[in-house]
């Protein structure tokens, strides 16, 4: 069995609003999903022990992204 270890992390712009809706707890087994808001932009930072799980932690987390950001713009 190969164990893996991914440390994944990208920057973009975003509003403060839309990110704190993202957070989400850290879980047990070494998964660690951590968003921060600083200077316009987001910072999401990923630790998992696959391909498989952070495909589907990035799946998830644009579509809630593109929910967020939907149900800010209804409010304005």
């Amino acid at each position: 069995m190969i164990f893996m270890k991914i440390d994944f992390e990208m920057t973009y712009d975003s509003k403060e609003k839309i990110i704190d809706s993202l957070k989400v707890d850290d879980i047990d087994d070494g998964l660690i999903i951590d968003t921060k808001f600083d200077n316009e932009q987001i910072k999401v930072n990923i630790k998992s022990n696959s391909v498989g799980s952070l495909k589907n932690i990035l799946d998830d987390f644009f579509v809630n992204y593109e929910l967020a950001e939907n149900i800010v713009n209804l409010k304005k």
